[in-house]
């Protein structure tokens, strides 16, 4: 048998045989395949948004004649004042709240439900609270028609002359 002997200098550590050329190549081919793509990419949007500019056209001459803030009722949290508009100021979370809003719009309700108010002053129309509208109702009780007779002597409800839907 034959035993190979190592050298004390090459004991323990292993010979660098690492070739750095193919891994440059690669980095630097990489990197001029990102700039080339981004210039085509970049010039690609530019032929895009041309192409958008001449299908929009002028505006209309009327496009600075309309409101810039919607009409009400808006959306919840939509701007209401021209400064949101222009984005100078955000909206007032703490004024516009939903829920908020929502109490505020019950509130006003349940003042309409229970108070005595005008509906149409000229045609003397009038409000009146719920409860005193059920009392009404009961004491007065529903308006009826008065029931047909037919030849059997059986009541019929009446039937509308005008022709169906």
């Amino acid at each position: 048998m034959e035993e190979k002997h190592h050298s004390q200098s090459s004991a323990g550590a292993e010979s660098s045989t690492l070739n750095v050329g193919p891994i440059v190549w690669f980095l630097v081919s990489l990197a001029v395949s990102t700039a080339i793509t981004f210039v085509l990419m970049t010039g690609l949007l530019g032929v895009f948004e041309s192409r958008v500019r001449k299908q929009e056209g002028k505006p209309s001459p009327l496009a600075n004649e309309r409101e810039r803030i919607a009409p009400e009722p808006r959306v919840q949290l939509a701007p209401s004042r021209i400064e949101q508009v222009e984005g100078e100021e955000g909206p007032n979370l703490q004024d516009d709240d939903p829920l908020v809003e929502m109490a505020r719009i019950r509130r006003e309700e349940s003042e309409k439900l229970n108070s005595y108010g005008w509906v149409d002053e000229k045609a003397g129309v009038v409000r009146i609270p719920i409860d005193e509208a059920k009392k009404l109702l009961l004491k007065q009780g529903l308006p009826t028609r008065k029931q047909q007779s037919t030849a059997h002597g059986e009541a019929t409800a009446p039937t509308s002359t005008e022709g169906g839907k």
